[in-house]
């Protein structure tokens, strides 16, 4: 991951941008922009959480992995969101595997650093606690839908949330990848996302999956992308793909 010392201004994460001018400034020197590259992986399961990532416009993947290999979805953060949040609970460890997707930028900074910051309270633990919930929802919500529902409704609702996060029609992502992350086989997905094609919602291409009518992926998905969003909306008061982030 290339490194840099982050810029005021453009797209941004929106747990930063809440911060107030203070603190913010008081973070800075300890903030870096990195590229997250296309399919790599920011943390594997196990691994010491030594730094924390804010997405800037990069949306990450999380897993939770068994011991025999199989996968299955734990969540995605994008702009509105943190990765590394364990460390705020004393946590030394990652318990799941965090893979990039649609590569762009993310704001690292030390573990040590930020579980000082939110320690010492303010608008930075204000929000980030807040944001804990709404993950907290959108975990319990994704471990119920893949219990209960059928494969089509889960692909509208993984695509809806990915939607969100890019801020663009164009997912690159293989159909092999949304298998693992729904926990279920290639071919199930191939046949829900072929349903999905011939009904004009979306189109497939070699790593590739364009949104061409959202409107009809939320009518096919179930509720549970509505609770997921509701628990996104309760926080920042503004459904997360009508957001235009900018630090501060």
């Amino acid at each position: 991951m290339q490194a840099t010392k982050i810029r005021a201004g453009g797209s941004g994460n929106t747990i930063l941008a809440g911060l107030s001018g203070k603190e913010f400034e008081h973070l800075r020197p300890h903030m870096q922009t990195v590229n997250l590259p296309h399919g790599s992986n920011i943390y594997n399961f196990g691994d010491t959480i030594s730094h924390v990532y804010f997405p800037l416009d990069a949306v990450v993947c999380l897993f939770t992995c068994m011991e025999d290999g199989a996968t299955a979805e734990a969540g995605l953060i994008g702009a509105e969101g943190m990765l590394g949040v364990s460390v705020l609970f004393g946590a030394k460890y990652t318990p799941n595997q965090a893979v990039a997707i649609n590569a762009h930028y993310a704001v690292r900074i030390r573990a040590d650093i930020i579980k000082r910051e939110f320690d010492n309270g303010g608008l930075l633990h204000n929000v980030i606690l807040r944001y804990m919930h709404s993950l907290y929802v959108q975990i319990s919500q994704i471990s119920a839908c893949d219990r209960i529902h059928h494969i089509e409704c889960r692909l509208c609702r993984w695509l809806l949330m990915a939607h969100d996060r890019t801020r663009s029609n164009e997912l690159f992502v293989t159909q092999e990848f949304i298998s693992q992350m729904l926990g279920t086989r290639r071919p199930y997905v191939t046949t829900a996302a072929g349903i999905l094609q011939k009904d004009g919602i979306i189109n497939c291409s070699r790593g590739k999956i364009e949104i061409l009518d959202r409107h009809a992926l939320e009518e096919r998905s179930c509720e549970c992308y509505g609770i997921i969003q509701d628990g996104f909306v309760d926080m920042h008061k503004t459904p997360l793909w009508q957001r235009g982030l900018h630090l501060h």
